[in-house]
């Protein structure tokens, strides 16, 4: 493991696992670093014959399972990451571990990048690329992480697709037709506080009290609670616990012929949320307090819709006093 610190760059291994020896030492870069760690595990392999480990012959899908049985199973998304990690290993052949290497992977990449995003492909390097570095804190993987100096690849930013007011009124206008009141409900549960589909879609009643909607078991585990108004809040308080109208909702964006973004289906409600807080003057930190966002960078991409957002261009370029009348 090699972690930055104040003094330059620690080299922390025990090649020999997690009961072996451990070497530790500080250099100045991350060059020596990688060179210090490889030579430890280079020094380690060259030992006399009984001395040394039993061949590790586990192919990718044997790291994949002890990953899952170790780690894996304790995110909230620990299903869905080896599902996904599953295809990348199939994809790969399910190569020997020790013997994996990035070019093997980058090869695989570029035919993968014919069929999917080159988003898709940047998470499929990022859960492996984690599989690997989990292991080694679990002194399961003693060999460097194969993966470590494969960059991502560059990419234009998603299209952030969002509703404008008449297709807003359209859009509730059609799930208001429905015989299920749920799907009406989540739906404006959504646009008025920009909550995801999924965190309103089994809503109960003690969700709703003192004037806010009270969100748990979110994507990122931290709950959340957000002013809505009272009528809001009687209606949906009314209907609780809630069922999951998605269905409903998706035939009402199809009657309505709604132009969506492949994966944006419910998840527009959210960014319509986003795109009009910030139209309105919305201050980007209270944005992202009320999505939940752990990084500022995500709720970045709703900044250039505020009214304001470099409007100083127009007043502190060169030309504005040379050439604009007064």
């Amino acid at each position: 493991m090699i972690k930055k610190t104040d003094t330059g760059y620690q080299v922390d291994i025990r090649p020999n696992g997690r009961n072996g020896k451990r070497y530790r030492k500080t250099v100045a870069t991350k060059a020596e670093a990688l060179a210090y760690e490889k030579w430890v595990i280079s020094e380690y392999s060259q030992r006399d014959p009984w001395q040394q480990p039993e061949k590790d012959n586990r192919t990718l899908s044997d790291l994949a399972a002890t990953w899952y049985r170790l780690h894996g199973h304790t995110l909230k998304t620990g299903t869905k990451r080896m599902t996904e990690l599953n295809t990348v290993v199939t994809g790969l052949n399910d190569p020997v571990a020790a013997t994996f290497t990035a070019r093997q992977f980058t090869d695989w990449r570029s035919t993968r990048l014919q069929s999917v995003s080159a988003n898709t492909a940047n998470h499929d390097l990022t859960y492996l690329r984690a599989l690997f570095n989990e292991l080694r804190r679990l002194g399961e993987w003693h060999q460097p992480n194969p993966l470590a100096d494969v960059r991502k690849i560059k990419h234009d930013d998603t299209e952030l697709s969002y509703l404008e007011p008449g297709q807003i009124r359209a859009l509730l206008s059609e799930l208001d037709k429905s015989p299920s009141s749920h799907a009406r409900i989540q739906a404006r549960l959504c646009l008025a506080t920009g909550a995801r589909w999924g965190e309103v879609s089994s809503l109960k009643p003690t969700a709703i009290r003192a004037g806010k909607l009270h969100l748990s078991g979110t994507k990122n585990g931290k709950n959340r609670s957000i002013p809505i108004s009272d009528e809001l809040a009687e209606l949906a308080r009314s209907h609780a616990p809630l069922l999951d109208g998605m269905n409903t909702f998706k035939r009402a964006v199809a009657r309505l012929d709604l132009a969506l973004p492949r994966g944006q289906m419910t998840h527009v409600l959210r960014h319509t949320f986003a795109s009009h807080f910030m139209m309105n003057g919305g201050d980007i930190l209270t944005l992202q307090r009320i999505l939940g966002h752990g990084s500022i960078q995500m709720t970045m991409r709703y900044a250039h819709l505020s009214p304001d957002h470099l409007q100083d261009a127009l007043t502190r370029n060169p030309l504005a006093s040379t050439f604009c009348p007064h």
